[in-house]
């Protein structure tokens, strides 16, 4: 699929009073954003109900209410591609990666359950793309919760459906990704060189995270930095150094404070159990997007891990996306212009073979 560069006049988002305008005369790829699906939350609402996996349910009374009010306000954004590509407009998007978001990724199912969710899920992403084949570009998903039907799926997904990547949540139903008998699913990634972008859903101990939005707020970076951490020690990404893994709002909190697993590196013999160099030097694998909100923030991950290992999202369409993400990075003292254009889209272009 070819996708042409485009050449961004400014942009009037009326509903928010503002004017975007970014200038760039390079593709701009937004990595992280949704389409709820209809037909997988019909499918599997009733399931979802008797064990409480209901999406975006967990909080308190004001936090539930808030979130079912946000997916009834959100409805005809996932529904309606011209209001999506308004939104795009207005926000100077090219292309999204457009992913389903992580409670529909549904790894609590059956195998055989979970691998049909898989394929309809799929399936209904690229026949979405198929009414805008230049501004869309699906990440798929994979049933986790069984690692042949993953690979498989995976197989599926790029080979068959010519997918350029796949989105997956920071844990499998509680297990971590670094688990042994998930080394298959990425070795496979590694092979295929698909992108594979990683996004948290809650977190797994919540019981101290129920008022004031915490299990967003704080549970989502927890949960983002524990997986890169059980990634880094339990020797996945030495294993598969050639991964590409992106991590969704900014890698979390680990990115701002890594140095102290190097500190304990030496010092701790537990540290050192599956892994040949210090902590952070694996963190320079990866890739994580623009979903942090301050230009500070964004400095320091553009600084600390290269302008080439950060890639634009807006987190479209929920309430805490970023709704100017070139704005954002406009923000950040000292990029060039060559900077600006590899973090708002070739980045992305280059991971997803997009071609420009």
């Amino acid at each position: 699929m070819f996708f042409k560069c485009a050449t961004h006049a400014p942009h009037a988002d009326h509903a928010a009073g503002k004017q975007v305008s970014n200038g760039l005369k390079s593709l701009v790829v937004d990595i992280h954003c949704h389409a709820e699906l209809q037909e997988i939350k019909a499918k599997t609402q009733a399931a979802a109900e008797k064990i409480g996996r209901l999406a975006l349910a967990f909080g308190s009374q004001i936090t539930k209410k808030t979130n079912q009010q946000q997916l009834k306000d959100l409805a005809p954004k996932f529904s309606n591609l011209d209001e999506r590509l308004a939104d795009m407009d207005a926000a100077g998007i090219d292309i999204q990666a457009v992913s389903v978001p992580p409670y529909q990724f549904c790894y609590w199912t059956e195998p055989e359950t979970g691998r049909e969710i898989s394929r309809q899920s799929n399936e209904l992403l690229i026949e979405m793309q198929s009414k805008s084949p230049d501004r869309l570009c699906p990440l798929g998903t994979v049933p986790l919760q069984n690692t042949e039907m993953a690979v498989a799926e995976l197989e599926y997904c790029v080979k068959e459906l010519g997918m350029k990547g796949v989105a997956i949540s920071t844990n499998v139903n509680g297990e971590e990704l670094s688990s042994d008998r998930l080394d298959p699913f990425f070795a496979k990634a590694v092979e295929l060189d698909v992108l594979i972008f990683v996004h948290p859903e809650g977190f797994t101990q919540p019981d101290r995270l129920t008022e004031h939005y915490f299990i967003n707020l704080l549970g989502h970076p927890m949960e983002t930095s524990i997986a890169i951490s059980h990634l880094i020690f339990d020797g996945t990404l030495e294993r598969h150094s050639d991964l590409k893994i992106c991590f969704a709002h900014g890698g979390g909190f680990l990115p701002a404070y890594a140095g102290r697993m190097d500190h304990a590196f030496p010092l701790r013999p537990d540290c050192r159990t599956k892994i040949s160099k210090l902590p952070g030097e694996y963190m320079q694998q990866l890739f994580f997007d623009t979903v942090v909100f301050e230009p500070d923030q964004l400095s320091h991950l553009i600084n600390r891990y290269g302008a080439d290992h950060i890639l634009l999202g807006t987190d479209f369409p929920y309430d805490m996306g970023e709704t100017d993400p070139l704005g954002l990075v406009g923000k950040v003292d000292g990029l060039s212009e060559d900077d600006v254009a590899l973090i708002c889209g070739l980045n992305a272009a280059r991971l997803l073979k997009l071609e420009s």
